[in-house]
């Protein structure tokens, strides 16, 4: 006899990926214990995080976060294959998390990545684990692609949204998936959704290329129904109606075990300084699924293969 192993699928989203910490954290919480992890874009960080052993310390750097924190930390270039370097970020991750190898997690871990190449989904489960979670976020048109074996690597959103297949390749005999983009609907969110002001109420001016870019992107909450969208809105919502499609066509053929899905409309792509909110609607996912998620609290066993 062997005891069933459970398994947690973790899912892109953005912003709205800090709601994988509630969702953690609430599972712990009720005494379901996971046994594996896989995650695709910003659930790959928080993933490679808790398998890690240093969600506490993500935890805590994510929730101290200001607007102007994440605005510090957008590397800003035209010329790297996408709007953002990405290197000021995962710079700070590196020294956060400090396993170098998927192989010295405390837990299985995989990250699924896009191979720009083929086309195709690559699973990363050795190797380099910094570099597996900086490919599996990189986001086309937005992060940098990473640069591995000869191929270049994106986001595996854009072929495995909720890595459940991953997960249960990973030796998972039940899965817990966890959906952030089902309440993304087209033309309804912006990369940010506030725009700082000074204390004098006077928007804060930057005259630079950098200054003004920063200023487009946090004035995108102000368009109007009846305007034309940016660019950057436009290739970011068109992104999430392709994964959601995918993810779709992706559950009906493999399902979860258990849908967990977050609700938090208000937080934007690159609204990562709302990470309490993002947590708390994490948690009220798993509180909405208790029914669900108790009986995995008993300890099960499957007779050996």
């Amino acid at each position: 006899m062997r005891q069933v192993k459970i398994g947690l699928a973790l899912g892109s989203g953005a912003a709205k990926g800090w709601a994988h910490i509630g969702v953690i954290n609430a599972l712990e919480r009720a005494g379901i214990k996971v046994d594996v992890v896989a995650g695709c874009s910003v659930g790959a960080l928080v993933g490679a995080a808790y398998a890690s052993n240093r969600l506490p310390v993500l935890t805590s750097w994510v929730r101290a976060f200001s607007y102007w924190d994440v605005i510090r930390l957008m590397d800003f270039s035209w010329r790297r294959g996408g709007l953002l370097r990405g290197e000021r970020v995962f710079s700070h991750v590196r020294r956060l998390m400090h396993h170098e190898t998927i192989e010295q997690c405390d837990l299985p871990f995989g990250a699924v990545t896009t191979n720009l190449s083929t086309g195709r989904e690559l699973w990363l489960t050795e190797g380099d684990l910094h570099q597996a979670v900086r490919a599996s976020c990189s986001m086309p048109g937005l992060l940098a692609p990473v640069e591995w074996n000869g191929y270049w690597l994106v986001d595996g959103a854009v072929v495995n949204p909720v890595p459940i297949s991953l997960t249960r390749a990973l030796g998972a005999d039940i899965v817990i998936a966890v959906d952030l983009q089902h309440d993304a609907h087209l033309m309804q969110q912006n990369l940010l959704s506030i725009t700082p002001q000074s204390e004098d109420n006077e928007a804060i001016v930057d005259n630079s290329w950098r200054g003004r870019l920063r200023q487009t992107l946090g004035r995108a909450t102000h368009r109007k129904m009846n305007q034309t969208p940016g660019a950057m809105e436009i290739m970011t919502t068109s992104i999430q109606v392709l994964e959601n499609r995918v993810k779709r066509n992706r559950m009906a053929g493999d399902p979860p075990d258990v849908l967990i899905q977050p609700l938090c409309p208000q937080i934007s792509t690159l609204d990562f300084h709302r990470a309490d909110e993002a947590i708390a609607a994490g948690k009220l996912a798993v509180e909405k699924k208790m029914d669900e998620l108790l009986p995995l609290v008993r300890q099960y066993s499957l007779p050996e293969r």
